[in-house]
């Protein structure tokens, strides 16, 4: 595989950059990550030369005594691109673990730093400005809410989403809801059962936006991260002969699928979409149309969960006892076996933003349970950078996200959160499922009666879609 060079680093001097390998070799094996020493300069040299380097996906990481030009630097720093200080005089004199911290809290900045730019939602710094209140975490998201999904979610803040909005994930089940420069208020969602909490901020400004004009504002941020991705995808797939994507019909799928098919074209990419017989309906629906107007090659495999569940007696999965991954895994690989000749890899949409274990695998990977090659193009992409890319380049989302889906894949998976079972019921997607399947609604009720009972969990290695 090449060299994906999915980040650059820049530090002040060459025991810097020794600094940054160390640590890079220490906890992020694989990664691949070009550091870059400035030659060791000072002040105003160490700021020109910086900037002539800064660009798109470039950390700039500085030791205290450079506090200084590390303010200037921010102050110019292009779209995606991050300057952290260390607390140390000088970035050699940190801890690998305390180097490790700053360049996740970096890479969670490159996804997370939003803007409110003449009326408008850009997704990504502007001339150094970001939302208010919004912090920036490792594990923080953000997703653009519209539709049904902004309707439903007036109802618990009391307060009305005149048009979409953007759901900021702070940490702990805790989301701020963006309509304007500030956040309009808060919402917690937890695993369990039950609607979310919410909470109003009296006098915060709202506008309308609506998910069209977000993504009209975004072409230019989209743009430059679909070049990055492509040139990183290329460069760390080399030329193969096929390129196959595990397609669930989620946004981070289909957005990988998309890339994909800009660095190889249609010839070379096949999808594999696996129906575990519990999900939504409308997943294989939008996967037929999707690959249908753009004129691509999928395959469908069964995972046969329903078999399990309705047939052999097995339990339901839970975080303990995925199961329903094992099948999962079996029905994609037999979707591979199929479809694979010559030099193959696949690519994938995971990305950082997902889960702490994903955010661990290194963009590029070896994986034995799939038994090809693995790329991860997406890996620095928030959720509202995979929704705007997709509807940038003319293909619809599912429209389980216009209902106010956060994640999707199976109904009755362990991870789904209250909010997305009150979606659920207010949109009429279990009436529709038990219509379709009448068999399966003992499986709802057993589902809703173990999130009555906190019965939750994260997705972690779970392959399901997002």
């Amino acid at each position: 595989m090449g060299e994906g060079g999915i980040l650059k680093i820049l530090v002040p001097g060459r025991k810097d950059a020794r600094a940054i390998e160390a640590m890079l070799e220490a906890f992020m094996p694989g990664w691949r990550a070009r550091v870059e020493s400035l030659g060791g300069m000072r002040g105003d040299k160490l700021l020109d030369a910086a900037r002539e380097r800064m660009e798109p996906f470039t950390v700039a990481l500085l030791g205290s005594r450079e506090e200084r030009v590390a303010r200037e630097l921010e102050k110019e720093a292009p779209m995606f691109s991050e300057v952290l200080v260390s607390r140390a005089a000088k970035v050699r004199n940190n801890p690998l673990g305390v180097l490790h911290g700053l360049l996740s809290m970096a890479r969670a900045g490159i996804r997370l730093r939003s803007s409110w730019v003449g009326g408008a939602l850009v997704l990504a710094r502007v001339n150094g400005s970001t939302l208010t209140g919004a912090p920036i975490t490792p594990q923080g998201d953000s997703f653009l809410v519209y539709g049904q999904g902004a309707r439903v979610l007036s109802l618990f803040l009391v307060k009305r989403i005149p048009g979409a909005a953007l759901l900021y994930k702070a940490g702990k089940g805790r989301h701020l809801v963006y309509a304007g420069p500030g956040p309009m208020g808060e919402v917690y969602f937890g695993n369990g059962y039950g609607p979310p909490r919410a909470r109003t901020y009296p006098g915060a400004p709202r506008a309308r936006i609506t998910i069209g004009s977000i993504v009209e504002a975004n072409r230019d941020v989209v743009k430059v991260l679909e070049r990055h991705t492509v040139e990183v995808l290329r460069r760390s797939a080399g030329e193969p002969d096929l390129v196959l994507v595990p397609w669930s019909g989620g946004k981070d799928s289909t957005a990988a699928l998309l890339v994909a098919l800009e660095a190889f074209g249609r010839d070379r990419v096949k999808a594999v979409y696996v129906d575990t017989g519990i999900d939504f309906p409308e997943n294989l629906e939008y996967v037929e149309e999707v690959a249908s107007s753009l004129r691509i090659d999928y395959i469908v495999k069964r995972a046969t969960v329903d078999d399990g569940l309705l047939l052999e007696g097995m339990p339901m999965p839970d975080p303990d006892y995925r199961w329903c991954t094992g099948r999962k895994l079996d029905a994609l690989r037999e979707g591979f076996r199929e479809a694979a000749w010559g030099r193959v890899v696949v690519v994938t949409g995971d990305r950082d933003a997902e889960s702490e274990r994903r955010a661990k695998r290194p963009p590029v990977r070896m994986d034995e349970k799939l038994g090809y090659p693995v790329v991860s193009p997406l890996k620095l992409w928030s959720g509202a950078h995979v929704q705007a890319y997709i509807l940038s380049k003319g293909v619809p989302l599912n429209p389980l996200y216009e209902k106010g889906f956060y994640r999707i894949g199976c109904y009755i998976c362990f991870a789904l959160r209250g909010w997305e079972i009150e979606v659920m019921r207010r949109g009429r997607v279990l009436d529709r499922i038990v219509g379709q399947r009448p068999d399966h609604k003992v499986l709802i009720d057993r589902f809703l009666e173990m999130k009555r009972k906190g019965f939750g969990g994260d997705l972690g290695d779970c392959i399901c879609g997002a």
